[in-house]
């Protein structure tokens, strides 16, 4: 029996008017299921506060949510942009930054991928649909339970995403209408949609960094082929 779990952070949502935090269960389920410790990241505008979290965490994952300021990658907010949270963003650009300077595994999760990008210097689509002019897109906030793949993505090879999968093509639900537009520097795509968008990116330099578009959470109740990003996350967390 392994004595020491690596111990995970995870980033909560906070509803700025009834000030309260929360999270589903489906997040840290998986972390615990494939042998981490997930621990629950509070809402506070105490940095000092994350600098002791991160230090003391194995690894950090991003998780979905609200979008991210638009402000924060140097554009105005547009008609189409949606709800933002101004202390998340504050909360998780510092941690994604932090995950970084320190070479500590980060996953992220749709809000959690935009998020990577964006601290680390890249930008998004405020509404995919309103700026996408040049192909047709498919649904990328489906009418579907949460647990069930509605597209195709499209992954290279050699990646930590085709390394949990094992496969260069997979199924995956989707529930955004934002998405990466400039990819953050030292950053590639390892998987895309079949209308183009961008679906996960990595950073080979780093011992683990990596955003997915997908919820894997929401998944992997009804298939555990989806806890192969969570099981390969952990098991770098658990690399010194």
């Amino acid at each position: 029996m392994e004595k020491t779990k690596p111990l995970i952070g995870v980033t909560a949502h906070f509803s700025t008017e009834n000030d309260y935090s929360w999270l589903r269960p489906v997040y840290y389920d998986a972390i615990n299921k494939v042998g981490g410790a997930a621990v629950i990241i509070p809402i506070t505008d105490e940095e000092s506060v994350y600098d002791d979290i991160i230090e003391r965490c194995d690894g950090i994952l991003l998780t979905g949510g609200a979008d991210v300021d638009p402000h924060r990658y140097g554009e105005d907010i547009k008609v189409f942009n949606g709800e933002i949270s101004p202390i998340r963003d504050k909360v998780e650009l510092y941690l994604a930054r932090r995950a970084v300077e320190l070479n500590k595994p980060l996953l992220g999760i749709c809000r959690g991928i935009q998020v990577i990008n964006v601290a680390l210097g890249g930008t998004l689509y405020q509404d995919i649909h309103a700026q996408i002019k040049d192909r047709e897109l498919m649904q990328h906030f489906q009418k579907a339970p949460r647990w069930y793949p509605t597209h195709k993505i499209l992954i290279e090879k050699g990646s930590h995403v085709f390394n949990a999968f094992g496969k260069t093509e997979a199924w995956v639900n989707s529930f955004h209408h934002q998405a990466i537009k400039d990819v953050a520097p030292g950053f590639r795509v390892t998987s895309h949609s079949t209308d183009g968008l961008i679906e996960s990116i990595e950073n080979d330099s780093l011992k683990f960094a990596v955003g997915v578009q997908w919820h894997p959470e929401a998944m992997w109740g009804k298939d555990e082929e989806y806890l192969g990003l969570f099981r390969l996350f952990v098991g770098h967390c658990r690399v010194k």
